[in-house]
């Protein structure tokens, strides 16, 4: 965590412009000297070449249709978003924009943060890392349904073979815990099942520590850090100390079952 810290505040320091996308994704007919204050971020990105308050500016652009917004703000807040977040030549604006979609309601906002996760991001393996994990917790925050599939994806990953540098390892569990804290907000039955196949097979004290308290917080149960026990959960479902909330995680495991 220091570590994601100190290389996120790296990036604030000295960084250039942001990529020229603003030409390309704004539309004509909108009048920024009318419309907008000096202050407004969609001026800051026409007109500044300060990676550092691009970035900023980016993490401010608030779903339109969430507050108060229209149609028309919404189309092009989410194509400068996406268009920053996946091909911007600055990881300050990719954070900012990456950050300012996990606010998003709009289902193109899961897919943009995926296609973050799961493309060749030019950066050092250390700042692609932070751009990964940071896509990952907005994934979550977004909390679109479908979102989950990535996160147990990433969270049953391999914890890298032994001959991997040390970076790299520590960089895949550095996701993997992201993905795991992120599944606490899903109590679908393969997010369950993720979390406890991680609680009964993987040997670091860490993620199984994650995998426990997500485990609690998904199915809202104080059951013991033991595999055991949760795999009965799962097995059992109808044991009325499983879950009380109706279609939650007892009525989709007794869905599976069928």
């Amino acid at each position: 965590m220091g570590r994601t810290f100190l290389l996120c505040g790296l990036l604030i320091v000295g960084v250039a412009g942001c990529a020229s996308f603003w030409d390309d994704v704004t539309s004509r007919n909108f009048e920024f000297r009318n419309l907008y204050t000096s202050q407004d971020p969609l001026l800051v990105l026409r007109d500044s070449n300060d990676g550092a308050k691009r970035g900023q500016a980016l993490t401010r652009l608030r779903e339109p249709l969430q507050h108060g917004g229209t149609k028309e703000e919404q189309e092009l807040y989410v194509k400068v978003l996406t268009t920053a977040a996946t091909s911007d030549k600055e990881p300050l604006c990719r954070l900012g924009a990456v950050r300012a979609l996990g606010g998003y309601q709009d289902p193109r906002a899961a897919k943009a943060l995926e296609e973050v996760y799961l493309q060749r991001l030019p950066f050092t393996p250390e700042l692609n890392s932070v751009v990964r994990q940071q896509a990952l917790a907005s994934l979550e925050q977004t909390g679109h349904s479908e979102a989950r599939h990535l996160l147990i994806r990433v969270a049953r990953q391999p914890s890298g073979a032994t001959e991997s540098s040390f970076t790299d390892r520590q960089q895949t569990q550095d996701e993997r815990l992201a993905a795991i804290r992120g599944l606490a907000k899903y109590n679908q039955y393969d997010s369950i099942e993720t979390l406890v196949h991680i609680l009964e097979t993987e040997k670091d004290v860490a993620l199984r520590s994650r995998a426990h308290a997500s485990l609690k917080e998904a199915t809202g149960k104080n059951l013991p850090a033991e595999a055991r026990a949760w795999r009965s959960l799962t097995q059992n479902p109808s044991q009325p100390q499983v879950s009380e909330q109706p279609n939650s995680f007892i009525d989709r495991v007794m869905w599976w079952r069928k």
